[in-house]
């Protein structure tokens, strides 16, 4: 297994630091939340809409979840964690 093609990534800015978010599958089959802390919860979506998984997360820092996605197929996913939400397309491959 390849590491997925990341389609989407955000960035915040404030007067201190710049915060990068990103969400990797890596060839583990494991999808990597990065730049996210503290509890939150992650919603995956196909690209019909039809939703995957939603699972609620104590912490966020460095956070991994077992994939449950087929390759070769395009996916929404939505991390909210601290009030915001970030929205990312994945394709698996």
């Amino acid at each position: 297994m390849s590491q997925a093609s990341l389609t989407s990534t955000f960035s915040t800015t404030n007067s201190f630091s710049v915060q990068d978010f990103s969400v990797v599958l890596d060839r583990d089959g494991y999808i990597n939340f990065n730049g996210f802390e503290g509890p939150g919860q992650i919603e995956i979506y196909s690209i019909i809409g039809n939703k995957i998984i939603e699972t609620s997360i104590q912490d966020m820092f460095q956070y991994k979840l077992m994939s449950p996605l087929e390759l070769g197929h395009m996916y929404i996913i939505r991390v909210t964690t601290n009030g915001k939400t970030k929205t990312f397309k994945l394709v698996a491959s």
